[in-house]
């Protein structure tokens, strides 16, 4: 198979960026791969050297020359590190991976921000219809803000997708709440787990050091780029209290701050005492302080169905990890992860295991062995690699993507009888009428009457 990959690539600043890096050289092993990139900036020489890498600006006249059999695009959330990709797809359907379903902040900044309101009305209206029209247009108006977790905008991307790549069943479940005819498959995340294996005494010990730390006190560390729905605030709130009976322990804030947090705030109200700010650090010293941490913290509430490639790490590196049960964290199994509710208690969650697998140091390391054996199952890189070629290789012979059903569907907006019943649905809906209710009846019968119900209808 000729296959095109397209993906953001270091020196990229994405977890994409990360994933496709490793991902890469196992599907060539199987496949005639070309990476097309995102962004004005090439791949590092050593990448460039194993694997053939062209600018995403080349993709089309590619394709259009009958070049590849097939191209996957790795889509995420961000326009600095998915425009290019988000527009090429558009023009030129493939298969999609799905880092989240989660794309309303990507659709907004190439619409809205860049001064294409009526753009973003129409993908809003592409999406949810006559209610996500109201919705942007309410936030035009009056600057009442649109939640953007209940209009993640995936729609038009799986409407244009030979298939579409997931990595975890909490996503490919929202995907198919909205497009119920779509082809979506679960992939694990990939591990390279002859990267990551539990360190040794010494290794801990050279990794400590690696980081700054001297000593061997207690140290937290959450990963990752930073934002609000992290929860670092109940975290952190749970470490000062920590603090008070361990005054030496240590909480590793390893990642980006998103310019549009507050965390010096965040920090300020709840105490800076023992935090550890590092900014985003590259690979290996992320690995290092992975392997440097005692217990590492993954929260992530609310959830726009990213899984999250730093938690894998962390349990094929075998150390024990908290997260929010909640989104795709619920599927690991019983036993691998500690868990902590989204809510009130989270905090006192949060500071009893902190306490609990701190002071129990057998339990912790348990719980890091049951992570390394999950991640030992099914999430190889060589396996999920497999995996993708399988389902591209089938979408290309598969029939013709399935338009999304009614009232899901896009209509012109010239198509006034349409409108009209998206109207009528969306009321009914906001009203919560339900489909067993005697009143949907009533109204069915006077649509047929005005002759708005369609050809065939009885």
């Amino acid at each position: 198979m000729r296959l095109a990959l397209a993906t953001p690539l270091p020196p990229a600043t994405s977890g994409v960026a990360d994933y496709a890096t490793e991902l890469a050289p196992h599907l060539a092993e199987r496949a005639e791969l070309t990476l097309f990139f995102e962004g004005a900036r090439a791949p590092g020489p050593e990448l460039a050297a194993r694997l053939r890498c062209r600018p995403i600006a080349e993709l089309d006249g590619e394709l259009g020359r009958g070049a590849f059999d097939a191209v996957v695009y790795q889509l995420g959330n961000s326009a600095e590190h998915h425009e290019e990709i988000y527009r090429a797809l558009l023009r030129r359907p493939g298969v999609v991976v799905l880092h989240e379903y989660m794309l309303h902040h990507l659709v907004r900044e190439l619409t809205l921000v860049r001064g294409d309101a009526a753009a973003y009305v129409e993908e809003m209206r592409y999406a949810a219809g006559e209610t996500g029209r109201a919705a942007a247009r309410r936030l035009l108006d009056t600057h009442y803000p649109v939640d953007v977790w209940a209009f993640p905008l995936f729609e038009r991307v799986v409407d244009r997708s030979l298939g579409v790549l997931v990595h975890s069943e909490f996503t490919r479940a929202r995907v198919l709440a909205s497009r119920p005819l779509a082809r979506v498959e679960v992939v694990p995340m990939p591990v390279d787990l002859e990267e990551l294996r539990p360190p040794t005494a010494e290794e801990r010990a050279a990794a400590r050091a690696a980081v700054g730390l001297a000593d061997d006190s207690p140290l937290l560390a959450t990963f990752g780029f930073v934002t609000p729905n992290k929860h670092l605030e109940p975290a952190l709130a749970a470490f000062a209290r920590l603090r008070e009976e361990i005054p030496a322990a240590r909480f590793a804030v390893v990642g980006e701050i998103s310019p549009h947090y507050d965390f010096a705030e965040v920090l300020a109200r709840v105490g800076s005492a023992g935090v550890i700010v590092s900014g985003r650090v590259a690979l290996e010293r992320l690995h290092d302080w992975m392997v440097a941490c005692d217990l590492a913290v993954n929260l992530r509430h609310p959830t726009g169905g990213e899984t999250s490639a730093t938690l894998f790490r962390l349990l094929a590196l075998a150390r024990p990890t908290l997260v929010t049960d909640a989104g795709s964290f619920s599927e690991l199994p019983a036993g691998v992860v500690a868990r902590v509710e989204a809510g009130p208690e989270e905090e006192a969650q949060l500071g009893a295991l902190f306490r609990r697998l701190l002071d129990d140091r057998e339990l912790a390391a348990a719980l890091g062995r049951a992570g390394r054996r999950e991640v030992e199952r099914g999430h190889t890189l060589h396996d999920v690699a497999g995996r993708y070629l399988r389902f591209v290789a089938a979408a290309q012979t598969a029939p013709a993507p399935v338009p999304p059903p009614a009232p899901l569907s896009p209509w012109s907006e010239e198509d006034v009888a349409t409108g009209l019943l998206a109207n009528v649905g969306a009321d009914l809906a906001d009203l919560g009428v339900g489909e067993d209710e005697e009143g949907l009846a009533e109204v069915a019968r006077a649509l047929v009457e005005l002759g708005l119900a369609g050809p065939g209808a009885a």
